[in-house]
């Protein structure tokens, strides 16, 4: 059967690329914010749909929520230009309160579309029902972001980036165009409450800790640095990196420049489609659940075809950097080799980002008991490697929550939203007091 499945999606791949895909009109305005998706969405109604929120860009998820929707333009200083979206809850907008800004930053290989899925457990909406002016960042080289001031993604150089580049100049970024269009933020903020709220879900957590231990004083900008699985540390073997093979990874991904998962728009429609075969769904649930980490328990698998939508590019210089992020254990700034290095950095190895120079009373941690990445190890490093406590430190009571149940648990809400939001409503009570 899983061949018979593969031969009629190579023969489409053949027919497909042979005379295209016809777009649904209906579907232009899907087409100009996200290409890709757009493609995938005329893939799948081939097979014929069977969950609106499969393939779904951030915009049409909002919009089936009862919400509304901006989407921003961002142009980073090394010309990339993103496209983020900012929820409106027309209801406290018409209350004419200032509302206070909170950004969320996706993981690795996703976009915005990951706080937007778990219905009915969603962050981004809780967040925007109790009243918050919720921003969702799409990163460079996601199927959102793939626009540049003068770089072309089929020029390797545009993949030429890492999680360090994404933290210095893409957070930074959207950061400051935040300010300028809220009015919050440390140039214009008289009280801690006029300052921003940040979330980062794993790679937003390195985002973050680089972010914050490479531009010294940034934190004034934020009221509250909430990290979900925090990642600073990826030495200890005993979880998922434990299995991979290293220098292998290193050798292929080293060789070139370009996007990461290669595979083209009708591929990650054809992944869709092919979870969605019954006899297929324990594949793909060990499959994703092997990359992401979830909790068997708390996998709604029914919907595995929809979280395999979620999968989203990035670029092999990433993951790159990943693979020696393993190896060194800390987090540091790119190896290139140590003659770059001398060049670069001054030094044989590329030098570790100061951790202890991030105020820790800006920092939430959540991690969980069973994370097969953020794992206890890694995290307790964390928390080591810091000049002080942080500000609060909750570890989810589930024995078994792992790292992707952040986004895809059933008990989302118990167990990680409702912590996040009580934290935060009880930090704005408290600046207001």
């Amino acid at each position: 059967m899983a061949q018979f499945l593969v031969l009629i999606v190579f023969y489409i791949f053949i027919v497909s690329a042979s005379y295209g895909l016809i777009i649904d009109e209906d579907s232009g305005s899907v087409a100009s914010t996200n290409p890709t998706l757009a493609e995938e969405q005329a893939f799948i109604k081939l097979f014929g749909s069977k969950d609106p929120d499969e393939a779904a860009t951030c915009g049409q998820l909002i919009e089936s929520r009862g919400f509304e929707y901006e989407v921003h333009y961002v142009t980073t200083e090394d010309g990339y230009i993103l496209q983020n979206f900012r929820i409106i809850n027309r209801y406290a907008k018409e209350s004419g309160k200032k509302l206070k800004p909170i950004l969320l930053l996706h993981a690795f290989a996703t976009s915005c579309s990951a706080w937007l899925v778990n219905s009915p457990a969603e962050l981004g909406f809780l967040l925007a029902n109790l009243g918050y002016d919720v921003w969702l960042i799409n990163v460079r080289g996601t199927s959102y972001s793939t626009n540049h001031t003068h770089l072309d993604p089929e020029d390797p150089q545009f993949w030429d980036y890492s999680f360090y580049e994404i933290g210095i100049y893409d957070v930074t970024a959207t950061v400051e165009y935040i300010k300028k269009e809220t009015g919050f933020g440390e140039f214009f903020s008289k009280h801690l409450n006029e300052t921003i709220i940040v979330v980062g879900f794993s790679q937003g957590t390195i985002q973050l800790l680089i972010q914050m231990s490479a531009i010294p004083g940034y934190d004034k900008n934020y009221d509250l640095v909430i990290l979900l699985q925090p990642i600073g540390f990826l030495g200890d073997k005993s979880g998922t990196v434990g299995a991979i093979p290293i220098p292998l990874f290193k050798q292929y991904f080293s060789s070139h420049n370009g996007p990461f998962p290669p595979m083209s728009e009708l591929a990650f429609a054809a992944l869709d489609v092919l979870c969605e075969k019954p006899i297929l769904t324990p594949i793909c649930t060990s499959l994703i659940g092997g990359i992401f980490g979830f909790d068997s328990q708390q996998l709604n698998a029914s919907r595995i075809y929809v979280y395999a939508g979620l999968l989203d590019r990035t670029s092999n210089k990433n993951l790159l950097h990943f693979l020696q992020f393993i190896e060194t254990d800390h987090l540091c700034y790119f190896d290139y080799g140590e003659e770059k290095n001398y060049e670069l950095y001054g030094s044989a190895e590329p030098p570790e980002f100061p951790f202890y120079k991030i105020n820790p009373k800006k920092l939430v941690f959540i991690s969980g008991l069973n994370d097969q990445l953020a794992t206890p190890i890694n995290v307790q490093n964390l928390r080591n490697s810091l000049c002080d406590r942080v500000d609060t430190d909750h570890v989810i009571t589930d024995p078994y929550f792992n790292h992707g149940d952040i986004v895809i648990a059933k008990d989302a809400f118990p167990y990680v939203n409702d912590v996040v939001s009580r934290l935060i409503e009880e930090k704005m009570l408290h600046d207001e007091l």
